[in-house]
């Protein structure tokens, strides 16, 4: 679990995730997230001295309260019963939830491509990553899938896709899109591997 952040800290990584949402990664300044916040100008500055520090900072945000919302959904999973239709509901309800407010996502995938250029920032978007499928991977295994971290790498890839593809449909036909994709999905999960 991470350690606690001061109310300040969060409210400028808050106003930070915000920012990146909406105006991108160039748009993420100091001055553009003290006045997101409604702070005096510097405030953020005070806490993040460098550009890549911020970004490095929000990364890390981002990261751990995305992992929180996956942990709860998979215990979730692994308390109950295994069925498909379970499984469909649950990450269906975390991804609307998501989508109704969809900065944190919008932001994750700017830092997500800029990970592609920073060395630094892809370790911490690939430390993310590696404890999403590790999640998965437990989850799977609760399911009776046999324990497979390809596998689990393969689903956080396909439910990032589903989750992408939903975010670009218009706000009104989510749900139902939502509902067919991770049926066919986290269905197709549920089929014995072909022995091909």
């Amino acid at each position: 679990m991470p350690a606690p952040q001061s109310p300040r800290r969060r409210e400028i990584l808050d106003a930070a995730v915000v920012v990146l949402a909406g105006h991108g990664l160039k748009g993420l300044t100091h001055r553009g997230i003290d006045r997101e916040a409604g702070l005096p100008e510097g405030s953020s500055s005070a806490y993040f001295r460098s550009r890549a520090a911020l970004q490095q900072a929000v990364a890390e945000h981002l990261s751990d309260q995305l992992v929180q919302d996956v942990a709860a959904l998979s215990d979730t999973l692994a308390a109950g019963d295994h069925s498909v239709g379970r499984a469909v509901r649950e990450t269906g309800s975390l991804f609307r939830r998501w989508l109704a407010h969809p900065e944190v996502v919008l932001a994750r995938l700017e830092l997500t491509l800029a990970a592609t250029r920073d060395p630094e920032l892809a370790a911490t978007m690939a430390g993310w990553r590696a404890e999403l499928v590790e999640l998965v991977r437990r989850t799977l295994e609760a399911g009776g899938h046999a324990d497979d971290a390809t596998r689990a790498a393969t689903v956080v890839a396909a439910l990032d896709g589903v989750l992408l593809a939903a975010l670009q449909r218009p706000a009104r036909q989510r749900a139902a899109f939502l509902r067919s994709s991770l049926e066919l999905l986290l269905g197709s999960l549920a089929e014995p591997p072909d022995p091909a």
